[in-house]
């Protein structure tokens, strides 16, 4: 829990942002902890670690990261994918890595991602249910 927690925050975060998005824009969780290669035109600098990564660099990925998809992969059967959180340990990837997933592994992300999605709306709907009234006046909505 503690480390989707992170996650979960910037999704809620997002939310807004991706309503008011095109219907394009895919959130996902990243399916496993894996080394990944960055893609990113110049490198980029990990804050937290105080280094440089170059590009064609690797660092760490870290399971149930927040990625959403940027198109397709430049290798057949990929899918190019940007990190849209900031890393809080050390050792791993820095915020907007931008890296390739198989095909296969965005799709686990993805539904990964529509899992959560579902399952945080349901718990919404179920808060709403048991605030009645008191939810329109907790969130501003007036009469």
């Amino acid at each position: 829990m503690n480390r989707s927690l992170p996650s979960l925050l910037v999704v809620a975060l997002l939310m807004p942002w991706t309503a008011m998005a095109e219907d394009s824009v895919e959130l996902a969780f990243m399916p496993d902890t894996k080394t990944v290669t960055l893609l990113n035109e110049g490198g980029k600098y990990v804050a937290i670690d105080l280094k440089h990564i170059p590009e064609g660099g690797n660092c760490r990925m870290d399971k149930d990261a927040t990625l959403f998809r940027v198109g397709p992969g430049k290798s057949p059967g990929t899918t190019l994918v940007r990190y849209a959180a900031p890393q809080i340990s050390s050792g791993g990837c820095p915020f907007m890595t931008i890296f390739e997933l198989s095909d296969a592994e965005y799709t686990a992300a993805r539904a990964a991602f529509n899992a959560k999605e579902a399952d945080a709306s349901q718990k919404v709907e179920e808060i709403k249910k048991q605030l009645g009234d008191k939810w329109d006046e907790l969130v501003g909505n007036k009469k």
